[in-house]
C-alpha cells in the first residue's frame, strides 16, 4: 500500500526565509558611509566640471539632477549621523 504524500506548498518552497545571512549595525553604518562618500565624490566632480565649463549642456543637466536628487537625499543621512543628542 502506498503511503500518503505530503501536499506540495509552492510558496513555502520558493520563498523560504534564510536566516543564515545577517548584517550587523556596524557593517550597515560602514556601507552607508561608503555610499555617502561615493555620492559626495561624484557630486563634487560634477560641480567642479560645471564651474570650469558652465556652458556645457550635459553638466547643466547633471547639476539639476544633483539639486533635485542628491542634496535632498543627503539631508536625512547627515541628520542621522549628527543628531541633536536628545533621546526620546
Amino acid at each position: 500500500m502506498a503511503t500518503p504524500q505530503k501536499p506540495v506548498d509552492f510558496l513555502e518552497d520558493i520563498f523560504q526565509r534564510d536566516t543564515g545571512v545577517a548584517i550587523n549595525e556596524g557593517d550597515r553604518l560602514i556601507f552607508a558611509k561608503q555610499i555617502t562618500l561615493g555620492l559626495a565624490l561624484i557630486s563634487s566632480a560634477i560641480m567642479t566640471g560645471y564651474a570650469c565649463y558652465p556652458d556645457n549642456k550635459a553638466l547643466v543637466a547633471l547639476i539639476e539632477i544633483i539639486k533635485i536628487g542628491a542634496l535632498p537625499m543627503a539631508t536625512p543621512v547627515i541628520s542621522f549621523y549628527f543628531t541633536s543628542g536628545t533621546k526620546k
